[in-house]
């Protein structure tokens, strides 16, 4: 779930830039996406699926982090609205996905059955 989610939000980062760049080459807050976009990939590529480590959550937690670290800058240093609330929606999914993981690694293992010998 965090790989496929990763990929696909690093898609989505990934044509917002383009397009927002197209769109608006003032918008220099819109790079940082690039760089998130990187970043989602390298953890898609990197994390394996049924693996179940306290750890996973760390990466899309950290990315939703500083997305929403841009969001806050992107206000403050009067970026294009558009630009900084579209940061705010991808730093909360990727929170969201960060959430899901850390509530799948406890379910599993909360509800891992060993026998006792």
């Amino acid at each position: 779930m965090v790989r496929k989610s990763c990929f696909v939000l690093g898609a989505g980062l990934a044509i917002l830039w383009w397009v927002g760049l197209s769109k608006d080459r003032a918008a220099t807050l819109l790079w940082f996406d690039a760089v998130a976009a990187v970043l989602s990939f390298g953890m898609a590529a990197l994390l394996q699926e049924p693996e179940r480590n306290p750890s996973r959550p760390l990466g899309p937690a950290v990315v939703g982090l500083g997305l929403a670290a841009v969001w806050i800058g992107g206000m403050a240093s009067g970026q294009p609205i558009w630009a900084s609330w579209l940061n705010f929606a991808f730093a909360l999914a990727y929170m969201g996905v960060a959430t899901a993981a850390a509530l799948e690694t406890r379910w599993a293992h909360t509800h891992s059955y060993s026998r006792a010998r």
